[in-house]
């Protein structure tokens, strides 16, 4: 039984845990809010809520405390903790506590884990503005059912060939329409060839009497 232990182990062992919730607060404190599970939200509150009280003391003390929980190793977890001692700590210089805050959003598709946003209080969030696709161009297909063949007939192709032959020469013309009347000419004067009339089903043969037939008149 887990009497009296308020610290959620979220499954983890220690150094996973460590390093889980230092890197829910190094993104809370670049970006304002951070999407996660309900779990690591709760428990990185408390963390992120002593990260800020260290800020507003602001004391080589307290910036080596911060600089141990969230482990600068990079370039970029230094800057986290300028940002933290510089831009934070003045924000909520005023303020006694209550420095974030968690909004339930839905559970999350797949696990069905319940999700939330952790967030500081009054923090101006700036959202990027994602990029508009360009609408591709449309084609209208027509589709028309011969027997079991379906066949598709874009009517792009049929603008474009109709403004070739527009811009075509008249000489290209003549000689297009006067291809077409030869060939014309030629499949009248084919002979139309004579259908074979059916054979005619030939009569069945009388069956041969035998000799009760003959007797009898059978």
């Amino acid at each position: 039984m887990r009497h009296k232990k308020k610290t959620d182990k979220l499954g983890r062992k220690a150094p996973h845990r460590e390093a889980t919730l230092a890197s829910v607060v190094t993104g809370l404190i670049d970006h304002g809010r951070v999407t996660t599970t309900l779990r690591i939200a709760r428990s990185a509150k408390r963390y992120a809520d002593k990260m800020v009280t260290l800020a507003k003391k602001n004391s080589l003390h307290s910036r080596r405390q911060a600089i141990k929980f969230l482990r600068p190793t990079a370039s970029d977890r230094k800057e986290t903790v300028r940002k933290l001692f510089d831009e934070w700590g003045k924000i909520f210089e005023a303020r006694p506590g209550g420095y974030t805050r968690i909004l339930k959003l839905e559970s999350r598709r797949g696990d069905n884990a319940p999700m939330a946003i952790l967030e500081f209080v009054g923090a101006e969030i700036k959202f990027k503005e994602r990029k508009k696709a360009a609408p591709e161009d449309e084609i209208d297909v027509q589709t028309t059912v011969e027997g079991d063949l379906q066949i598709q007939e874009e009517t792009e192709t049929e603008n474009v060939d109709e403004q070739k032959r527009s811009e075509a020469p008249a000489e290209e013309v003549e000689k297009g329409a006067e291809e077409v009347e030869k060939t014309e000419a030629a499949a009248k004067e084919k002979p139309v060839e004579e259908v074979p009339e059916e054979k005619t089903k030939e009569e069945p043969k009388p069956k041969k009497k035998g000799l009760l037939g003959k007797l009898f008149g059978k």
